[in-house]
């Protein structure tokens, strides 16, 4: 003799598929974003930092020849006043300051670069599970959860007696019974 199923529901399966595409658009868009937006800043700080601070080094570089200059001007005006140099000797060991905070800026940059790479490789090795669950086995198991619900329809169309009314448990309709506890 043959079994019969007790399918109450197909609705369950099909809300699952669903909740399992949306969670897969909300992960792969949330994968997509975080690498944009690491990447987005190992640029900024490989180039456009980096160039900002060489750029200002090399700036620097001529306020302190400038600097220079403008105390050797101002030693050979006036060789017998001193103090008249300090104003201009202030102004280079300001420029020398300004251009080694520049080096030392150039340096961060470069450290930072390096230590953002190597966290974004790490990052990657991390997520890549995660990933490949979202690329590959969500929509498998998809596809699986649609092959289930075309199987279980041809078996309520199948077990359907010809007069329409679907057998008993076979039907996506609450239970009468089942309203509100035991009926008498």
């Amino acid at each position: 003799m043959r079994k019969t199923a007790d399918v109450r529901s197909i609705t369950a399966l099909r809300d699952a598929k669903a909740a399992i595409a949306e969670f897969r658009e909300v992960t792969s868009v949330a994968l997509s974003e975080a690498q944009s937006d690491v990447q987005r800043t190992l640029w900024w700080i490989q180039n456009d930092r980096r160039t900002f601070w060489q750029h200002e080094l090399r700036r620097r570089e001529e306020q302190v020849n400038q600097a220079r200059s403008e105390l050797y001007r101002a030693k050979l005006a006036a060789m017998d006043d001193r103090a008249s140099c300090i104003v201009e000797r202030k102004a280079l060991e300001k420029a020398e300051r300004r251009c080694e905070e520049a080096r030392q800026k150039i340096e961060a940059v470069k450290r930072w670069a390096r230590m953002l790479e190597r966290e974004y490789m790490l990052y990657r090795g991390q997520v890549q599970g995660l990933a490949r669950t979202v690329e590959v086995d969500l929509p498998r198991g998809e596809a699986q959860l649609e092959i289930m619900m075309d199987r279980l329809d041809a078996y309520l169309r199948e077990q359907t007696p010809p007069s329409g009314r679907p057998p008993s448990g076979g039907s996506d309709a609450p239970d009468p019974k089942a309203k509100g506890g035991e009926s008498a």
